[in-house]
């Protein structure tokens, strides 16, 4: 058997040329990530507009926020949002990846947190890592990862 060249079009492995191979398109699998993709950018326009209404939906009643600075149950989420923002000003949060495990169930994100420190008009950007367990969809826990000796959060 000789090599196709430029000009042939290479074989169909199964031999039907009838019936060329296409990959398989799983539509569920797109489903998840854009519901997934919504959330993350629902999480990140509470953040920046200091309203936990925006993503209070997207989270179980059990859920928890948990990052280097504690645990925040998904209850105490808009307490701890007012509490943030007496520090801090000018919130942007850039979405860089998301990542959605084949069953949907986890999802990890990759997103910049760039805010001003109020006392002294301090701006940083902390890299952040996310790794989120949904229930049906709904949040379960959100688990941060970025280093807080390098963030301006770390010193209101």
């Amino acid at each position: 058997m000789k090599e196709p060249t430029a000009a042939q079009a290479p074989r169909n492995p199964t031999g039907d040329s009838n019936h060329p191979r296409v990959p398989r398109h799983d539509s569920a699998k797109d489903d998840d990530t854009v519901r997934i993709r919504e959330l993350v950018d629902r999480q990140a326009r509470a953040w920046e507009k200091h309203d936990f209404g925006i993503a209070a939906p997207d989270w179980l009643p059990s859920g928890e926020l948990i990052s280097p600075g504690g645990h925040v149950p998904a209850e105490g989420l808009q307490t701890a949002m007012v509490g943030y923002f007496k520090q801090f000003r000018d919130l942007r949060v850039t979405v860089k990846n998301v990542f959605i495990s084949s069953d949907g169930a986890k999802a990890a994100i990759e997103w910049d947190w760039d805010v001003t420190r109020r006392r002294d008009g301090a701006r940083a950007v902390t890299r952040d890592a996310i790794i989120v367990d949904l229930v049906g969809g709904r949040i379960a826990s959100w688990r941060e990862y970025f280093d807080f000796g390098n963030s301006i959060d770390a010193q209101p």
